[in-house]
């Protein structure tokens, strides 16, 4: 009861459930290429500082801004809400989790110092000795046919509204395709104070929405954003898992 009312706090609630598919990478150009991967993507970590081998209540944002291979070290931006030097001293180990595409990524890595050498101040860690990969409940994603998009308005307290169209659904989220590069540079973390769409079926989807990760692509002159849905209310949720079982079944048929 109590670990589930810490990982509620947490907002690890998400946890896979037993026996779920679980991979873990342990090469150094595996982890090498993750980490890399989450920088360009512009990927939201969690943070959760370890204290004698349990997690602190506190929760911290953070993205990964460089990946030092040889020297097998990556360093983050400074942690939000700010973290005290007295908390995060070298050689604690934090612990690092993103979802990504229904995957639940997860990590630990002592640190090591606050790094100065860039325009902002970060913090340096050493690599984690594996990553581990963790299909999540209810999670996975269906892609969604451009032949009939489906339109997605976001839009934001103090930003210019961003349209683009569906690319991927779950139940939890989904990724949104926007021509070319949006005006404003995309901040990971950042709520959208409405996301909108109409499904296939005539479901109206509205709901919170935070960005999670996002990427440009140069080649196709498109970007993409991930996002995590915010205060879906019950109903829509529902309707929304029966409109995911029902598209998984007719991919399944035609394969």
């Amino acid at each position: 009861m109590i670990q589930g009312f810490l990982d509620k706090l947490l907002g690890s609630d998400d946890k896979p459930k037993a026996g779920a598919p679980k991979n873990i990478k342990h090469g150094r150009d595996q982890i090498s290429e993750l980490l890399t991967r989450y920088q360009q993507q512009d990927h939201l970590l969690t943070a959760v500082i370890m204290d004698n081998e349990r997690r602190r209540l506190t929760k911290y944002h953070t993205g990964v801004v460089m990946v030092d291979g040889e020297r097998q070290r990556f360093t983050t931006d400074e942690f939000q809400p700010e973290v005290s030097a007295e908390t995060l001293q070298p050689g604690i180990i934090v612990q690092f989790s993103l979802t990504h595409n229904g995957v639940r990524h997860q990590f630990q890595s002592h640190y090591q110092m606050q790094d100065t050498s860039g325009d902002h101040p970060g913090h340096q860690f050493e690599f984690p000795k594996g990553i581990e990969q963790v299909q999540l409940r209810d999670a996975f994603r269906v892609k969604l046919s451009q032949a009939h998009p489906i339109k997605v308005t976001l839009s934001h307290p103090e930003n210019p509204p961003l349209t683009g169209t569906l690319a991927d659904l779950s139940a939890t989220g989904l990724r949104l395709r926007i021509n070319g590069m949006p005006k404003l540079r995309p901040v990971r973390g950042e709520i959208y104070s409405s996301c909108h769409l109409v499904l296939s079926d005539g479901q109206p989807v509205v709901c919170g929405a935070r960005l999670m990760h996002w990427e440009h692509d140069p080649q196709l002159r498109v970007s993409f954003l991930g996002l995590q849905f915010e205060e879906l209310d019950g109903n829509t949720q529902r309707a929304l898992n029966r409109y995911l079982t029902t598209l998984q079944r007719k991919q399944r048929s035609l394969t």
